[in-house]
């Protein structure tokens, strides 16, 4: 006989399976059940053999198991059924009839299959799908915008959709600082205090060091350099991701949780693809921001330009005609500037007029905006600024160019001479003309120190037949 059709090979087959078998005559009798059907049910393999079916069920679904019964005999052909009675949430119940080559019922086969991995299969895509479908909008939020603090705080208020924590805080480098300066955080928008700046070379912090080595960070309560992230005394573990733009590390991720194992490998990989994104949102924000500043920053001298100063003064003057404040605007020549381009070069009428930026910037308080208005005039906007307050200010400028003739001009050839001009506004009063007012008020200043050249050095008798000729 081939050993194929031997009956005990088939049995000891249907044992070493892992799949439960039993077959059930027509009058509702286990006559054979193997050994994985058997703990499925959780019955000993000896009690199955010979019972009613059943007896191997709660009575409240013998009625179920009936019409189950009924159905298949029905049938008249051997078909798979998925049957749901008294099922366990890891088994998938399958039953099909079995006919004589006549047609005869002879019994039920009954196919238990344990679905635990299946199931884990199914939530582990359904996470995946719901992950993607977070990543998805997080993509697609963040990069809506280009303006660096929107973006910011839409990557914290996404992260949360994305893996739960408690808070958040995201850090950027200050390359030219060398520091570490957390931008944005859930906790400000609880009105808690702020993180602190961090410098960037420091062996002590783990955020700096995710930042220089670009390595991802978990550590949980206890571990060396766990207190030197946390300040808040619920939480039990801390995640520095660094946020990585291909190879160039513009900051890192800082989330906090109060629960113990929270960031497992899963939660590790998705939060790495997070970062991904927000990485690529901050880079854009940020090339947007200097692109912004370069159209409003003049590039020889840093300061801003004049459409920036344009800009600022149309909010000056909206603001004066809401309330009665004060408006004050300097206006600066640098004078001999074309005098010291013909005679020593431009390079060196370049550095006279970074020299005069320099020194207005010295000069002035932190509300108040230096701007060059073109060629060698520049302009200072100073709001709120009476035309006493306005002097003290002139005073300091013109004691800055002294000092620094003294102290940083290395030419003994030339100096720093500024024509300045004043002009003040209240409210209304005034305001409509000031800018003509400044430019002419500088005007007469530089009329004035043209008049008052005179023959004591070679430079000074040049600058006299090179005025006269011009």
């Amino acid at each position: 006989m081939n050993r194929f059709f031997d009956v005990d090979v088939l049995l000891s087959l249907f044992e070493s399976m892992h799949i439960g078998i039993i077959f059930v005559d027509p009058e509702g009798i286990i006559r054979y059940c193997n050994a994985p059907a058997a703990m499925m049910k959780n019955i000993r393999k000896e009690a199955l053999a010979g019972r009613r079916l059943f007896d191997c069920h709660p009575e409240r679904v013998h009625a179920g198991i009936e019409k189950i019964i009924k159905d298949i005999k029905e049938l008249k052909v051997a078909e798979w059924k998925k049957i749901d009675v008294h099922s366990g949430p890891d088994l998938e119940n399958l039953v099909s009839p079995i006919f004589t080559p006549d047609g005869e019922f002879i019994g039920i086969v009954m196919v238990s299959l344990d679905i635990t991995g299946k199931r884990e299969l199914t939530d582990r895509i359904r996470k995946s799908q719901k992950e993607l479908s977070a990543l998805f909008k997080v993509s697609h939020t963040i990069n809506s915008s280009l303006n660096l603090n929107d973006v910011l705080f839409k990557i914290l208020l996404l992260a949360v959709e994305v893996i739960n924590f408690t808070t958040g805080t995201i850090y950027l480098l200050d390359e030219e600082k060398e520091t570490i300066v957390p931008m944005a955080t859930t906790d400000c928008l609880l009105g808690e205090t702020p993180a602190e700046t961090i410098d960037y070379g420091s062996p002590d912090s783990v955020i700096a060091f995710a930042i220089r080595s670009g390595a991802m960070v978990c550590l949980e309560r206890g571990r060396p350099g766990f207190d030197g992230i946390v300040k808040r005394p619920e939480t039990n573990a801390v995640f520095v991701l660094p946020l990585k733009d291909q190879d160039k590390c513009l900051g890192a991720l800082v989330v906090e949780s109060e629960e113990w194992d929270v960031f497992g490998l899963e939660e590790q990989e998705l939060l790495h693809t997070f970062a991904n994104h927000a990485a690529v949102a901050i880079k854009n924000a940020q090339l947007f921001a200097r692109t912004q500043q370069m159209a409003f920053v003049d590039g020889l001298t840093g300061l801003y330009n004049r459409q920036y100063f344009d800009q600022i003064l149309i909010q000056a003057v909206a603001q004066l005609k809401r309330k009665d404040l004060y408006l004050t605007i300097i206006m600066v020549d640098v004078n001999d500037l074309k005098f010291i381009n013909d005679f020593f070069g431009h390079v060196m009428g370049d550095q006279i007029i970074k020299a005069a930026a320099h020194v207005l910037q010295r000069s002035v308080r932190d509300s108040d905006t230096v701007c060059r208005y073109g060629g060698d005039e520049l302009v200072i906007l100073l709001p709120n600024t009476t035309r006493e307050d306005a002097l003290i200010v002139q005073k300091r400028i013109l004691e800055n160019v002294a000092r620094w003739n003294e102290e940083e001009n290395d030419n003994p050839d030339i100096s720093l001479a500024l024509s300045i001009g004043t002009a003040t506004a209240y409210g209304r009063e005034g305001l409509s003309d000031i800018l003509t007012r400044a430019d002419q008020s500088m005007y007469e200043d530089k009329r004035k120190y043209k008049l008052g050249i005179h023959d004591e050095t070679p430079i000074e008798r040049a600058k006299k037949q090179y005025y006269s000729s011009s």
